[in-house]
């Protein structure tokens, strides 16, 4: 390929300066010269005032360093005699004396044209760039006007395998880009199973077009996971049951779910019209979806430490609506200052819990209308229920304690209230039995010396029955005064 010449070309090009035109000492030679006078260049040849710096007075040293690539043989110091140095590295160096006037000049051989000295420096330059181009890792390339390829680097020759032609490739590419209306173009790798993706710049020349792709299939993969993953995220939010609400940090609704239409009755063209923070609330509010403020003056400060609490993770709030339902509402931190809500319909438990609350209390009131003294343990022997008369009568309320009651505990304190009997530790092991049970009672001695009755009855869930009960008319099912039961869950 044309690669060298056309690059020369470009340096050639680029190396052009606006320096003021100085008056060339020796037109008709192929030498440049140099006049130096006091030590001050005064005069040399337009090539060499475009390598100086803008110094009206350049001295040997200012002109060495700016030859020094080009003619390494220059001596050090500014000669104060006439002398020769041959071709060596270089050209050759001639320098004479005349009046105060030092004449040096730079003769290349015979064989070379007019330009020898713009075309050393083009060599030079070029040998400076070239490695830049062959190492380069993405591929570089020109074309002419009729889309052939002029010139390639190394990358762009691994490119084109041995199926396709340079002027193919050239053409795929300029096919790719019209399609796509942009930069990112792909192409099919060598064996056809799968495509590399390349960001095309370029960029115009007088005689063609100049290329520069960049590798980027990384970045395509990592997009296709990240919209993979998008997708995939969406699909779970599309199947929660839980109302999602993500503002941005501008608190605009970037993401919501279809729950949270079915939750708030939101319209979803509201939702996609993304409205702020405030907006959302606002229609919340008039939804009757979240609770009427007491006053409306304060309604933008409650918003405005509802945003803190979130931002925070410390807002958890639970919304008792007018129609009864019941939501749990709770605000998160996200990334990049968003803010995530999550509406929870908790209806169904928060019914649950108030009937089962129902249910147990229900059932404490019917212990406590009993005259005897109750308490339930259930089969790890641990104390789950006992009734006012137990409490009154022991002197005791599980309920105030800090540890839980258990068979071992009430027994020991029940034996103390009756005269020694084999049946405290049988009933510590009747009521953590696991096996098949059956009810029993035993008599007692209180000592007071009255007559006592222990009716231990099994009931569901492993759970044992105690009762105590004085001997008197209608023990055990009478309405006697006198009677204590005692029953183990």
């Amino acid at each position: 390929m044309a690669f060298s010449g056309l690059i020369s070309l470009l340096i050639w090009q680029m190396s052009r300066s606006s320096q003021p035109i100085k008056q060339e000492v020796a037109p008709d030679t192929k030498a440049i010269t140099l006049l130096f006078r006091d030590a001050v260049l005064v005069d040399a040849d337009n090539a060499i005032w475009e390598l100086l710096d803008a110094s009206d007075q350049p001295s040997w040293d200012d002109v060495r360093s700016a030859l020094k690539t080009l003619v390494p043989d220059l001596p050090n110091a500014l000669p104060k005699a006439p002398m020769m140095v041959p071709h060596r590295s270089g050209p050759k160096i001639s320098v004479d004396l005349s009046d105060a006037t030092l004449r040096v000049s730079l003769q290349p051989s015979d064989d070379v044209s007019e330009t020898w000295f713009h075309a050393l420096q083009n060599n030079h330059e070029l040998s400076l760039v070239r490695p830049a181009f062959d190492h380069a890792p993405n591929p570089v390339w020109c074309v002419d006007r009729d889309g052939a390829v002029l010139w390639g680097n190394a990358a762009f020759d691994k490119l084109v395998d041995a199926r396709t032609a340079p002027k193919e490739l050239a053409d795929l590419v300029t096919q790719a880009m019209q399609e796509t209306q942009g930069s990112r173009i792909s192409l099919p790798s060598a064996d056809g199973r799968q495509k590399r993706w390349f960001e095309v710049t370029t960029e115009p020349l007088d005689h063609g077009v100049l290329h520069f792709a960049t590798a980027v299939d990384a970045v395509v993969q990592a997009e296709e996971a990240q919209r993979n993953f998008v997708q995939t995220l969406s699909k779970t939010f599309a199947n929660l049951t839980t109302g999602l609400a993500i503002f941005d940090r501008n608190r605009r609704l970037a993401l919501f779910n279809p729950a949270l239409i079915d939750l708030s009755g939101l319209p979803a063209e509201f939702l996609s019209s993304r409205p702020n923070l405030f907006e959302f609330f606002d229609k919340l509010r008039d939804q009757q979806i979240m609770p009427e403020p007491k006053s409306y003056d304060t309604w933008r400060e409650r918003m405005a430490k509802l945003v803190a609490a979130a931002s925070d993770d410390r807002f958890s709030e639970t919304w008792n609506l007018v129609d009864g339902q019941t939501f749990d509402v709770t605000g998160r931190p996200y990334p990049d200052g968003a803010i995530a809500f999550l509406f929870n319909d908790i209806t169904a438990e928060v019914s649950l819990t108030r009937g089962f609350r129902t249910e147990l209390e229900t059932m404490q009131s019917c212990l406590d209308a009993m005259e005897d003294a109750v308490a339930i343990f259930n089969q790890q022997g641990v104390l789950i229920a006992s009734n006012a008369a137990q409490k009154t009568l022991w002197a005791t309320d599980p309920d105030t304690c800090l540890t839980d009651a258990t068979i071992l505990d009430a027994t020991q304190q029940w034996k103390s209230a009756f005269h020694p009997a084999p049946v405290w530790p049988e009933l510590r092991e009747f009521v953590t039995k696991t096996s098949e049970r059956a009810s029993w009672d035993s008599d007692l001695r209180a000592r007071d010396g009255r007559e006592v009755t222990c009716r231990v009855d099994p009931i569901c869930y492993g759970s044992t029955m105690v009762r105590f009960c004085y001997k008197a008319p209608g023990c055990l099912g009478s309405n006697s005064d006198d009677s204590l039961q005692i029953v183990s869950a």
